[in-house]
């Protein structure tokens, strides 16, 4: 079977990880990846791929939506028969209403999408595989979960030999050591995306991928994409440790994130040892009301006191915000700039609340007469130079959430990149 994985175009960098679980999962069958949030141009002659393809599969993510529906388009036109499938993020959280308004879409993926792809592409009856959305006649029908998978380790290491956009190798190697969160953040889809339960692959086999990815890619650095890497400090640490006796020498860094209060003097160290240059750190408001509202769990004091360690061992510290959370204004966002000047973090990047269902923060929203819905959810945009809004109240209007997105981000930019952005942020900061 000819099988052809499609990533749009986005506002992320590096390969997508669950594309290459993918690829490796299917290696039994003819398989390309074209890679368009990677490498851009030539979208013609790259998407003849899918000519005489058997299945196409598309990765969507709610802001790359638009891009994925355009691509789809222009799939079903050069190949009218394939069976497309769309999965990714998006569609586990709104899968039955993504197909219900796409028909150009066949099945939609749920969860972790190896076990469910691999028995569509072995010709299940769609009937028959779980964690899956179809359509059956006019009716779209929702199977039931498959379920997270527990043995980490069992999967095969992604392949991304078969992505369009990786030539002469990959200097950066994207590694995910673990799924799933098992916290309860208002504002997080996480959980239900990737499940709540946290489930780790062993240190060995962690370091074992990193030797594929030095010989086969000649990487040399890595970034962690977990969303709990530290969650375990011990393994944390073992792990660490393996990095140092391997002699790998591949500097890394955790750009998604890791939580403050998973973090202690010996880790940190270990962590530079190792070659760990830069983390990030969710911290969402720099005001302690808001800060408690969103039950992360830990206290600015935690996230003080991190940033103290981390820069303190030579580690660059990014720090996460995120603007219009329950109970912020203008002015506390505002202040959140502050702190995180305060605090001394290298860098740090404000989004604006998407409040995606499924989350504490869409119920809030919704259960509130006095929020005011300017379009639906999955219009929202976090980032970009045309940040969006869904909803604003009296207290905190959308145009004020943009205006303090434009000078929060303003505010943590270096001299280098002012006079490129300048222009530009300044035309569309003060317009809703």
């Amino acid at each position: 079977m000819k099988i052809v994985l499609i990533d749009p175009r986005g506002f992320s960098d590096g390969l997508n990880t669950g594309l290459g679980y993918l690829a490796a999962i299917l290696k039994e069958h003819d398989v390309a990846v074209v890679d368009f949030n990677n490498k851009l141009g030539n979208e013609e002659s790259r998407l003849s791929a899918v000519k005489d393809a058997d299945v196409v599969g598309m990765s969507v993510k709610s802001f790359t939506l638009n891009e994925a529906l355009r691509l789809a388009e222009i799939v079903r036109k050069i190949n009218p028969n394939v069976k497309l499938i769309a999965g990714g993020p998006h569609i586990t959280i709104d899968g039955y209403n993504f197909l219900k308004e796409n028909m150009i879409f066949d099945i939609g993926v749920i969860g972790e999408g190896e076990a469910p792809f691999f028995e569509i592409a072995s010709g299940k009856k769609q009937e028959d595989v779980k964690g899956i959305v179809f359509r059956k006649g006019e009716d779209v029908v929702v199977n039931d979960a498959y379920g997270w998978i527990s043995n980490l380790d069992a999967l095969p290491f992604p392949d991304y030999s078969v992505f369009d956009s990786v030539g002469d190798g990959i200097a950066s190697y994207l590694l995910v050591t673990s799924r799933g969160c098992p916290y309860s953040c208002t504002y997080c889809s996480v959980g239900n995306v990737i499940g709540k339960k946290w489930r780790a692959r062993s240190p060995k086999n962690i370091i074992a991928e990193l030797v594929q990815a030095k010989e086969k890619y000649r990487s040399e650095a890595f970034k962690v994409l977990d969303d709990d890497f530290t969650l375990d400090i011990k393994r944390a640490k073992e792990i660490c440790r393996l990095l140092i006796d391997s002699k790998l020498e591949m500097r890394w860094s955790c750009p998604n994130g890791i939580r403050a209060d998973r973090l202690d003097e010996e880790l940190v160290s270990l962590m530079q040892q190792s070659g760990c240059n830069f983390v990030s750190i969710g911290i969402e408001s720099g005001d302690a009301e808001v800060f408690e509202k969103i039950k992360k769990g830990e206290k600015l004091g935690d996230v003080e006191k991190a940033v103290n360690m981390l820069k303190s061992a030579g580690i660059k510290v990014h720090g996460f915000f995120i603007i219009g959370l329950p109970g912020s204004t203008y002015k506390k966002d505002r202040e959140s700039a502050n702190f995180g000047k305060n605090i001394g973090l290298d860098s740090a990047s404000f989004g604006i609340l998407v409040p995606y269902p499924g989350t504490e923060v869409y119920t809030i929203l919704k259960n509130d007469k006095s929020v005011r819905w300017l379009d639906d959810w999955k219009h929202g945009f976090h980032i970009g130079f045309k940040p969006k809004s869904v909803f604003e109240t009296m207290q905190y209007t959308a145009k004020e959430m943009k205006k303090a997105y434009y000078l929060n981000n303003m505010a943590f930019m270096k001299l280098r990149d002012i006079p490129v952005l300048m222009k530009l942020l300044l035309k569309s900061a003060f317009k809703v």
